[in-house]
């Protein structure tokens, strides 16, 4: 609830300052300030009414609202930006020149073109972020594993990250992403954890399991823990994820035909949970075979390396979803985004399939990992 009121807040705050920017830029045209007054006032009392009753009215109305709530906060925080840059070149500028900066001393046409045209510009990479967010890209990324795995020489895995299914990514969207996944053909499906996002709630209500039922692969289908499957019922979230037959690994190991092993690590949210090196021991894991090691967070690459693993695949980045979270995570994280070789071990970290939130993209992409594995 606190998490609620606080989007509340930054979400009226952001309403009133940009409101107050189009009421002072339209002051001598009453029919854009009666727009500005509708847009901003019907955005306002609808997503309030969607916050306030979203326990009683339909999911598809609650849906729309969680999507208008989002986008309409992603553009007032880009759009916001801008107009701060333009305003702050604007006196920067004056100064310079030892004029006057006063706001009141701009001229009419110049105050309408700086607010709209920001308004043109993050519309635009708005709506190529939601495509990118529709069209996941598959990666391809090649490995090789200088062990043998039985009679195995190679080997086609998709590693798939942060669905992050429920109120946000719906039916439809899961459906797009299994699609997609099962068009790719791979031996062996992995997920590094966050298929489900928060409540169970809308899984059941739209029977999205189906959906997830529909997954299969020769080799079989694996995932760790992510943090948002300890969000609210974990055990009944991670008993569906088993029953729709996605094997979850906490803590744990499996042994696929005698050749290699895939093992997972509980979500660091556990704290109790096991090191890669106690892991490996307490499931009596063979280093002279494959070893490929599913972690959600991408916080210390060098534990999975010192235990001999021989890939890690890991996730929970987003690659920050959005600019500019994508240079944010950058700074965080050894890795936020893609294939790194430390030592003996592959490392890949995936932006994710889904996303949390705005359904957006932006300096960022939506991906599924397609690995070809090597063996010698």
């Amino acid at each position: 609830m606190r998490a609620l009121i606080n989007a509340f807040i930054v979400h009226v705050t952001l309403n009133v300052l940009v409101f107050l920017k189009g009421w002072y830029t339209f002051d001598e045209k009453k029919w854009a300030r009666i727009l500005l007054a509708v847009i901003f006032g019907t955005e306002l009392v609808v997503y309030s009414f969607g916050l306030i009753f979203y326990h009683t009215i339909p999911d598809t109305i609650t849906q729309f609202i969680r999507v208008m709530g989002t986008s309409w906060m992603l553009f007032l925080l880009y759009a916001g930006g801008l107009w701060l840059i333009i305003d702050l070149t604007y006196i920067i500028s004056r100064r310079i020149q030892r004029r006057s900066w006063r706001f009141k001393d701009q001229s009419r046409n110049y105050r309408i073109i700086t607010f709209l045209l920001p308004v043109v510009v993050v519309s635009g990479v708005m709506t190529h972020g939601h495509y990118k967010f529709l069209h996941p890209v598959v990666q391809q990324v090649h490995m090789t594993v200088h062990k043998q795995a039985g009679d195995i020489d190679s080997l086609r895995i998709a590693m798939v990250g942060d669905l992050h299914m429920g109120w946000m990514i719906n039916r439809k969207h899961t459906k797009r992403f299994v699609d997609l996944i099962m068009a790719q053909k791979p031996d062996l499906i992995l997920f590094v954890g966050d298929i489900l996002d928060a409540q169970i709630e809308p899984i059941l209500a739209e029977r999205m399991e189906e959906e997830l039922s529909r997954l299969s692969a020769p080799l079989g289908v694996y995932s760790c823990t992510g943090n948002h499957e300890y969000r609210y019922e974990a055990e009944n979230k991670i008993r569906l994820l088993n029953e729709v037959g996605i094997t979850m690994l906490r803590d744990s190991a499996v042994l696929i035909d005698s050749a290699f092993y895939v093992v997972g690590r509980e979500d660091k949210i556990i704290l109790n949970r096991l090191s890669t090196e106690d892991l490996f021991a307490s499931q009596g894991v063979d280093l002279t075979k494959p070893v490929i090691v599913l972690n959600h967070t991408p916080d210390n690459l060098d534990e999975e390396v010192r235990a001999g693993a021989d890939i890690a695949f890991y996730g929970h980045t987003h690659h920050g979803q959005a600019f500019p979270g994508n240079i944010a995570t950058e700074i965080i994280f050894e890795v936020a985004h893609g294939y790194k070789k430390k030592s003996n071990t592959h490392i890949y970290v995936t932006s994710g399939i889904g996303l949390v939130g705005p359904q957006y993209r932006i300096g960022t992409v939506s991906e599924m990992v397609m690995v070809t594995v090597k063996f010698e």
